[in-house]
């Protein structure tokens, strides 16, 4: 080989060895435990606010019973975390190999978990824009439908024309219910949110798609390598968080479409409106009663999604996760003031449906 040759067989070897980096077990383990830490801490409040499908009828109804079977969520949860405690004592204990090996254990789990609870997710989703953008209360008259928002109070409309119209006051009646103006004032809002709301349910199944495409392609026998397991994890929680962006824009159409639910929290005595014959009454949140106007938590000005009463109850718990809080721990200290003495509650506490809980100790196994 000429001097031409042997100084280009050197050029490319140092090119090459410029790509290629040796990486020993140890620093893989330490850079698999870096990565699991940051994935367990994010999905805590995920795997217990939503433990298993359907929510509420999948869990039993006994605290106890709620304690010893959290749901499959939850106990996949724990032994993943217990698998990954095991490879830190292995890391720790400077056993590189088997810390690696239970920390990819650990990583094999958590893809299978999310995986399922990715689905989770964009079906609730789904199924909570959908609500939102129908009617809540059938029997209501006042109570419609985007769509029918859209279509009787847009530019021209008849109602659109009565709101307009000028009159003369008291001689000339009013041709509409005043307490249908704000779907005036909020039409184009609700229409932005419903768009905004299935745009990011799309790329969240989109999302969910590709990551669940990653190996397909793998021949028979072979298996995914830690980096393609990394990718496809990420991907499904990319589907999640788009997900979680949805739920947000269903809050906000039904605060938009029923901004008068709140009437309790600005009543002194905390009840709701007398309205149509209606009776007032305090009404029952999560199981508790109370004067909610004295409520040291409950702040109109900026909300606390488990007090908004526009929002169905039943979509509190969606709402309360997409701001990644923990459903039970807010209801916990907001509504049954967890961190408050006996006798010195802010307030009285009028109804509970779960007293024997109001003073409990969160539960150390979770």
């Amino acid at each position: 080989m000429n001097r031409k040759g042997i100084t280009f067989a050197l050029i490319l070897s140092l090119l090459a060895a410029s790509y290629v980096k040796a990486e020993s077990v140890g620093e893989k383990a330490y850079e698999k435990r870096n990565e699991l830490i940051l994935i367990l801490r994010k999905l805590r409040p995920m795997v217990y606010n939503f433990p298993c499908e359907p929510l509420p009828e999948c869990l039993p109804k006994d605290i106890n019973e709620q304690r010893a079977n959290p749901g499959v969520n939850v106990t996949k949860y724990r032994d993943i975390k217990r698998i990954y405690q095991e490879g830190l004592i292995y890391l720790f204990e400077r056993n590189f190999i088997n810390s690696y090996s239970r920390f990819l254990e650990a990583q094999a789990r958590l893809d299978n978990l999310l995986e399922g609870l990715s689905q989770q997710y964009i079906d609730r989703t789904e199924i909570m824009i959908r609500e939102s953008i129908e009617r809540k209360n059938p029997n209501d008259p006042r109570d419609t439908s985007v769509v029918d928002i859209s279509i009787d109070y847009g530019p021209n409309s008849k109602l659109r024309r009565d709101f307009d119209k000028d009159r003369e006051i008291p001689t000339d009646v009013r041709r509409y219910d005043p307490r249908n103006y704000h779907y005036v004032e909020n039409k184009y809002r609700i229409e932005a949110n419903m768009k905004k709301g299935y745009e990011m349910l799309g790329l969240a199944k989109q999302a969910r798609l590709d990551a669940v495409q990653i190996g397909r392609e793998l021949p028979a026998g072979r298996t995914l390598s830690p980096r393609q397991l990394q990718k496809r994890i990420e991907g499904y929680l990319d589907s999640i968080e788009l997900a979680r962006k949805a739920k947000l824009n269903a809050e906000f159409i039904f605060a938009l479409k029923y901004p008068y639910e709140n009437y309790y929290m600005l009543n002194p005595t905390g009840k709701t409106e007398a309205l149509d014959g209606e009776q007032a009454e305090i009404p029952t949140i999560h199981g508790v009663q109370m004067n909610w106007s004295k409520n040291p938590y409950a702040f109109p000005k900026k909300l606390h999604p488990i007090f908004d009463l526009r929002v169905p109850e039943k979509w509190h718990r969606d709402t309360v996760d997409a701001r990644e809080m923990r459903f039970d721990d807010e209801v916990d200290v907001n509504l049954r003031f967890r961190y408050h003495k006996e006798g010195q509650k802010p307030v009285e506490i009028l109804k509970d449906e779960d007293g024997k809980n109001l003073n409990s100790k969160p539960n150390p196994g979770l």
